[in-house]
């Protein structure tokens, strides 16, 4: 005699095959775009508008980067004072002794005469309620780009400037 299997519990269901496959479809088109031509065109001359003005800016700063003086609007003097710029002989003089303090602060002889004018703005009408001592001011100015210098360094700058800055 066989000895009688165990009964299962749940019952097992008969196998059945899996319902066959839906019918690929593609997917519904997407709705139909709104007319917004007036609203493109003001967005392109938005676009347009504003890289101009920062064209004109770039442009009027004469492309250099804005150091932290450009930046500032306490490095314009308050007092209305007449700053002098270098003569072309106190302007080699001052290139020179740029060139000796570090070459690369001369890198660019134009823009080592702009800040050298601002340095001097600094020297005849300091901005009223500024915390930053002339030597900080200095080393902000000048450092970045070609070179940094020190604080050392800018005090040798401040004389180069003071001589033709009066």
């Amino acid at each position: 005699m066989h000895p009688q299997q165990p009964q299962q519990w749940p019952p097992q269901q008969p196998y059945a095959p899996p319902p066959p496959p839906q019918q690929w479809q593609p997917p519904p088109p997407p709705p139909p775009a709104k007319k917004s031509g007036a609203k493109t065109v003001v967005i392109i001359g938005a676009v347009i508008v504003a890289l101009a003005v920062v064209g004109i800016a770039i442009g009027a700063s004469g492309g250099e980067e804005p150091g932290p003086a450009a930046s500032t609007s306490s490095a314009q003097p308050t007092s209305g004072a007449q700053v002098p710029s270098p003569d072309a002989d106190q302007a080699a003089a001052y290139l020179d002794a740029l060139r000796a303090i570090d070459p690369g602060l001369v890198a660019n002889e134009e823009r080592a005469i702009r800040r050298a004018v601002r340095v001097c703005e600094r020297i005849i009408a300091p901005p009223e309620g500024s915390t930053m001592s002339l030597e900080r001011y200095v080393v902000a100015e000048l450092s970045g780009g070609n070179a940094t210098i020190t604080t050392g360094q800018a005090r040798q700058v401040i004389k180069a400037v003071k001589a033709w800055c009066r």
